[in-house]
């Protein structure tokens, strides 16, 4: 009977194992994808970090072309030399805590 028993208890230690390994496995695929993404966007997230005024052409550009490492660099120096526009939310409080003369 103590056999038996310690053959189950190994087997499902067995079983607990390989759904735990399973899990680590799955968890560190999303991780890596995750990491993934957010290295593929890193031009689209410094562009809009940077209020490009063509953050939208980064972005389509990025999505289309950013799996090539030239376009990925291109866009990358396209969004740290862009032309910065001010942020929508500044000029909208300025024009309301400050409003034109008259």
């Amino acid at each position: 009977m103590s056999t038996l028993m310690a053959i189950s208890i190994v087997v499902l230690a067995l079983i607990g194992l390989g759904i735990a390994a399973m899990f680590l496995h799955v968890v560190v695929w999303l991780l890596g994808a995750i990491f993934g993404l957010f290295i593929y966007f890193i031009p689209s997230i410094v562009a809009a970090a940077r209020h490009h005024e063509n953050f939208l052409w980064v972005l389509v550009l990025n999505i289309v072309l950013g799996w090539s490492g030239i376009a990925w660099i291109i866009l990358i120096v396209w969004a740290i030399l862009g032309e910065r526009r001010a942020p929508p939310l500044r000029k909208l409080s300025a024009d309301v805590f400050n409003p034109p003369a008259r």
